[in-house]
């Protein structure tokens, strides 16, 4: 058997109140100590991460699973909980984890079987199968939507240093087919951002703000070309 081995790379600079930097799978994101835990609360945090790694892990195992068993679905949406118990203190820990997945575009009339693959990828799960006893690992509310889950094209930046913003930026806009697009989200007008498209890539975008501040400006971005 073979041994597959995986990379991320995590930077930190200051106390207790700072915040760091993942970089994994070619994508930067932001993340620090929760407020409720008496951090920062930046970005994501490393009990987000936690249940976004089996979160992840159960959405793509179930969608193996479906595809096995031929149930058509034409997306899955699967949200993640997690408790944290006995916190402050020595004894604080991971108590437990509940996936919730949505399926939608399905044949309606094959929902039990759904339903046993919603409960066979919990099983199956491979990171899962790593939380220790202690930690109450689930399948709690299972839900059928008549529409496909939209997919997710908000590019937040906010979270990121600015030498970091515009490379990330270029490299999703590069992605795009035509027609396709992201909204950006960003702590301040991004202009300089339009003027340097309007200047490498003229005429291959369209700019099209949604919201612009005080907090937050919104641009929604195509390719039109």
């Amino acid at each position: 058997m073979a041994e597959l081995t995986f990379t991320s790379k995590l930077t930190w600079s200051g106390g207790r109140l700072s915040r760091g930097l993942v970089e994994a799978g070619g994508e930067m994101f932001q993340f620090s100590v929760p407020a409720a835990m008496g951090g920062l609360g930046a970005g994501t945090n490393p009990e987000e991460l936690l249940l976004s790694a089996v979160g992840s892990c159960y959405t793509a195992t179930l969608a193996a699973i479906l595809e096995a068993g031929q149930l058509p679905a034409a997306a899955l949406e699967v949200r993640v909980d997690g408790s944290i118990s006995d916190y402050p203190g020595p004894a604080a820990r991971v108590s437990a984890i509940t996936v919730n997945p949505t399926f939608a575009g399905i044949e309606s009339s094959r929902r039990p079987e759904y339903a046993g693959a919603a409960g066979r990828a919990r099983e199956r799960c491979f990171i899962g199968k790593h939380l220790g006893p202690q930690v109450t690992y689930r399948v709690g509310e299972i839900g059928f939507a008549e529409a496909p889950v939209a997919a997710a094209d908000v590019l937040d930046v906010r979270a990121l240093p600015p030498a970091r913003r515009h490379e990330l930026i270029f490299s999703k806009l590069d992605q795009l087919g035509a027609g396709a697009g992201i909204t950006l989200v960003n702590d301040h007008d991004p202009k300089p951002l339009r003027y340097q498209l309007e200047a490498t890539k003229p005429e291959q975008f369209s700019w099209d703000y949604l919201e612009q501040g005080p907090d937050a400006w919104r641009v929604r971005i195509a390719r039109i070309a």
